[in-house]
């Protein structure tokens, strides 16, 4: 009995010994199954890439651009796509303005997409999109009608914003700006539709602007077509540049 008893006692001792050596024989037949896995997923000819859905407003890009663009990046496994690659592929459409790529379980790409808003002409060949970004895009079908702008390189979101700020400020007085030059000196041109060129320095163009589109209504309009250009790079005042032989010059100040 006493055997027996001793030998009772010792059984828990043998099976705590007994476990550090199924952790040994265990943790790396587990890790081998990890691999082999994840060997056999991320396999190129394993879970390819089925389907890429294109989703955006589909005005100016179309479907056929779309999958020509990502046609050769988009091959082997769904897992190991380089998204930000397919993603520069949509970008590269000249119509194309922001694009973004994610997996859709379990084989599919989803690519969302937004169209460039052309909001002006830039110089002589480049567009400026909704973000005042200068963009080159050709081919039939481009707005006519859209103003002008011109700048220093660099300048073209600046120029786009104050562009806006000033044509609305005009269009109250009836009057459309066509075209808006920043000079190297940072003066500004502005040409409107209707042949008058105003000139105006860097300080507060649009209160200067501004003072001008309140007078404007009374006898600057009655005379408009004789009018050349006018400067408001005055403090209190404007001057006008009359067309004709004698290019007289008139100044008129407020209050």
């Amino acid at each position: 009995m006493a055997h027996a008893d001793a030998a009772r006692e010792r059984t828990p001792d043998a099976a705590a010994s007994a476990r550090p050596a199924l952790w040994m024989f265990g943790l790396p037949l587990a890790a081998a199954a990890l691999l082999f896995g994840a060997d056999w997923v991320l396999r190129a000819d394993n879970f390819p890439v089925r389907h890429v859905r294109f989703e955006g407003e589909f005005r100016r890009v179309t479907q056929p651009e779309l999958e020509a663009a990502v046609m050769d990046q988009v091959r082997g496994n769904f897992f190991l796509q380089d998204l930000e690659a397919v993603q520069a592929r949509v970008e590269s459409l000249p119509w194309v303005f922001r694009a973004s790529v994610r997996r859709h379980f379990p084989q599919d790409l989803h690519v969302r997409f937004t169209e460039q808003r052309l909001r002006a002409r830039w110089g002589e060949d480049a567009w400026l999109n909704q973000a005042g970004e200068a963009v080159r895009i050709a081919g039939a079908g481009l707005p006519r009608d859209l103003p002008r702008l011109e700048g220093p390189p660099g300048t073209e979101a600046a120029v786009l914003e104050r562009y806006e700020g000033l044509a609305r400020i005009l269009a109250g007085a009836g009057l459309d700006l066509r075209r808006l030059t920043l000079t190297s000196r940072r003066s500004w041109r502005l040409e409107l539709a209707n042949g008058m060129v105003l000139v105006v320095d860097r300080e507060q163009p649009e209160l200067k602007v501004e003072r001008f589109a309140r007078v404007y209504p009374g006898v600057l309009a009655r005379a408009a077509g004789r009018i050349r250009q006018i400067d408001l790079r005055y403090t209190n005042g404007l001057a006008v540049e009359w067309a004709g032989p004698a290019h007289a010059t008139d100044s008129r100040s407020e209050g």
